[in-house]
């Protein structure tokens, strides 16, 4: 007599909401994901790092940063000096005025962020990631994204006002760290899903529902790693250097700029990354990425060593949500 077939499994409890998903195991996962996609990648983002990041930290790491430019401003301060030897303190004077050079370095990183989105999203579903294809997408999501910073770009002109400095860089900042739970995620949107202007920001506010600290934290470590690298190396054009010494007294502002330009393109690379896996995660918890995973799989082959000549085997994918 035939035993009675086992009985089946209890059926397992849904996965909790977006809503009560603890943050930190979104945060854990989207930096993980990070860590082995640029991994996996490393000289792909090597260059594209080396085409696009390291001109954009050199040229932030010698632009004078509002904190300097207060403290020589003020009465006890000491007189500016340049990169030049101590016989010859005359400040060098900046190529292009600072507006001018600020919008520079803001369309280099929009530019880098495009590369470095389409890269990352491309890495997460697995596809050929190439150099010249992201370099190529970059016209088209840097006028995308342009579009979309429009909203936020009063506060990058609050510094430019006749204002004291630190009043205008404590305002500025202040309305990022209001915005960034709800509008972080909006640069991925516009390069992932080809969106510009107001709907990337809605899309970010309605991913970011149930996350708001998981964006804000992830804010908040690379804008203090930057901030601290900016800090600590920062102002390498006014640094000092005693000409007679030759290259020995030349040779510490040298390794100043050439660590703090490394550091500072590593860490904004890395927040790039992490900033497209965080709204890869989003989407995967509110359902999003269903239809699309199913669409990238659903068509792929199975081809063994013995089976030449027969037929192709469709592996179809089958996806549950509660």
């Amino acid at each position: 007599m035939d035993s009675p077939p086992p009985p089946l499994p209890a059926p397992r409890s849904p996965d909790p909401s977006p809503s009560t998903l603890p943050w930190p195991d979104l945060l854990a996962g989207a930096a993980s994901a990070t860590r082995r996609l640029v991994a996996a990648h490393s000289r792909h983002f090597l260059a594209l790092s080396s085409l696009l990041l390291l001109p954009l930290a050199l040229l932030l790491l010698s632009l004078p940063s509002p904190l300097l430019l207060a403290a020589s401003s003020s009465p006890h301060a000491a007189p500016s000096v340049s990169l030049r030897s101590l016989l010859d303190p005359r400040p060098i004077p900046l190529p292009a005025p600072l507006p001018l050079l600020a919008l520079a370095a803001a369309l280099l990183y929009l530019a880098a962020f495009a590369a470095a989105a389409a890269s990352a999203h491309a890495g997460f579903f697995g596809r050929p990631v190439r150099l010249l294809a992201s370099l190529l997408s970059v016209p088209a999501s840097l006028l995308r994204l342009l579009l979309t910073a429009l909203p936020a770009s009063p506060l990058l002109l609050l510094p430019l006002l006749p204002l004291p400095a630190q009043l205008g860089t404590g305002l500025a900042v202040l309305g990022v760290l209001l915005l960034a739970p709800f509008w972080s995620l909006a640069g991925a949107a516009a390069v992932v899903e080809s969106t510009a202007g107001l709907s990337p920001l809605r899309r970010s506010c309605r991913l970011l529902s149930g996350a708001p600290l998981a964006a804000l934290s992830a804010f908040l470590v690379f804008a203090a790693g930057i901030g601290v690298t900016l800090w600590g190396f920062g102002g390498v054009a006014a640094e000092t250097y005693d000409a007679a010494a030759g290259w020995a007294g030349m040779a510490p502002v040298v390794v100043k700029a050439v660590v703090g330009t490394a550091l500072l393109a590593v860490m904004m690379l890395y927040g790039m990354v992490a900033n497209v896996m965080l709204y890869m995660h989003c989407r995967a918890l509110h359902g999003d990425l269903a239809g699309e995973i199913y669409n990238e799989f659903a068509d792929m082959y199975v081809f063994l060593p013995f089976d030449e000549g027969k037929d192709r085997h469709v592996i179809s994918v089958v996806t549950i949500w509660p």
